[in-house]
């Protein structure tokens, strides 16, 4: 797993700022893609001077944003055949369960919701055009999700850069910090599962 990750930041950052478009136009079109990735070449752009985070950020969220709208016109346009995912336990069933539960509470504002959730955002510019969000709520509810979770992304894993190399003492924060980058939905859903077991239990 570790070889194959080097090698994905090989390739993208061989490639640079294309590397970081294309990656993060085809993530956000389902494939199972680490999108990590792309913060972490952009990050080096940075720290070798050939770009600054401002660049970065807007390079990022065009691309999630045109991978959004191809992945949600493809959801309108075969809304009319596939209205449900049956295989239990694919992704995208598990995905489309979650979204369907978001929309019937918040409606169009769903798709906000779901470009912070790492589990979901892969799948959930489709689902909304299954579900028929009309395009223009989806669109401001996404460029504004998506914007807040790739400025979070850049802050937590370029703050963790410069604690790590001009802090020594300071190195355990920073690889806190990169665990909360990395893996921080997952330990949350863990805990949030755990929590709620717990409670089941005690009601039990």
């Amino acid at each position: 797993m570790d070889s194959l990750l080097h090698t994905i930041i090989a390739v993208v950052g061989n490639y640079g700022f294309a590397g970081i478009f294309v990656l993060m136009v085809l993530e956000n079109l389902g494939f199972p893609l680490p999108t990590e990735v792309g913060f972490i070449v952009g990050q080096s752009l940075v720290i070798s001077g050939r770009s600054n985070y401002l660049e970065i950020f807007i390079l990022v969220l065009i691309a999630q944003t045109l991978g959004s709208i191809i992945s949600y016109l493809l959801g309108k346009y075969f809304a009319g055949s596939i209205h449900h995912i049956k295989k239990p336990s694919s992704s995208l069933k598990n995905a489309q369960d979650v979204f369907a539960k978001w929309m019937k509470k918040y409606g169009a504002a769903a798709v906000f919701v779901s470009r912070l959730v790492g589990y979901v955002r892969p799948w959930a510019s489709y689902l909304a055009g299954v579900g028929e969000i009309k395009f223009v709520p989806f669109i401001i509810y996404n460029i504004i999700g998506s914007a807040i979770i790739v400025a979070i992304s850049m802050l937590t894993l370029g703050g963790a850069t410069e604690i790590y190399m001009r802090y020594p003492v300071f190195r355990p924060i920073a690889i806190g910090l990169f665990l909360l980058f990395f893996f921080g939905f997952w330990i949350a859903l863990f805990i949030y599962r755990k929590v709620k077991s717990q409670k089941k239990s005690i009601k039990a």
